[in-house]
């Protein structure tokens, strides 16, 4: 009988291959590599990663943005309190294909808005509506994850005609936003002593 730890790891690699081939698939990647040569895409590290980061004027401020690749655009939504870094691998692999686009969300990473910003999942949905125009990008195929998955569900109601396809991971859905898991989060957020479990994380990597 396997060990307890060597399933754990069986279970997660299964899941991150569904996950990988379901973005392949929903962004029509897979079928235009069947012929092609093997190659592996570079990985990209947090060098790389940045080195391609541009900051696009915007009325909402200055959103920092990755944009990798040709052909049709595609959008991809990073969940709280990540960044567009969440998708270097995605993107890596599709930008063969497709025009990688990875902004940082209002108020995470390294977009710079006022203050004063109203940084809620309907502030998110229209700062991406105006980042597609300031890029001349008409349509894309959208993949989000976590709260990601709130603004991409409000983007793609209120501009239906800018998603060709859209694909969602494991994410907030309107009978449960936010989360019951982020509770305690809310909580501290509110009490002003959430920054002390986020010092944790960046102290704890593991």
């Amino acid at each position: 009988m396997p060990e307890p730890d060597k399933i754990e790891i069986e279970s997660i690699s299964r899941r991150s291959l569904l996950i990988g081939a379901g973005l392949l698939l929903a962004t029509g990647w897979l079928p235009t590599v069947r012929g092609a040569s093997a190659d592996v895409p570079e990985p990209m590290d947090a060098a790389a990663f940045a080195a391609l980061r541009r900051w696009i004027r915007t009325p909402f401020g200055r959103i920092a943005c990755v944009q990798r690749g040709e052909g049709p655009a595609a959008l991809f939504l990073h969940g709280f309190p990540l960044s567009g870094f969440q998708w270097r691998h995605a993107i890596a692999q599709l930008s063969s294909s497709r025009r990688c686009i990875a902004p940082d969300f209002m108020g995470l990473g390294h977009s710079r808005v006022a203050a004063t910003q109203d940084l809620s999942p309907q502030a998110q949905s229209n700062m991406l509506a105006a980042l597609l125009d300031a890029l001349s990008v008409p349509a894309v195929d959208l993949v989000a994850n976590d709260s990601g998955g709130t603004v991409a569900q409000l983007f793609a109601v209120q501009h239906p005609q800018r998603v060709r396809t859209m694909l969602l991971t494991n994410c907030d859905v309107h009978e449960n936003s936010p989360p019951l898991q982020m509770k305690n989060s809310l909580a501290a957020a509110r009490a002003g002593t959430y920054h002390q479990k986020i010092a944790r994380h960046l102290q704890d990597r593991q």
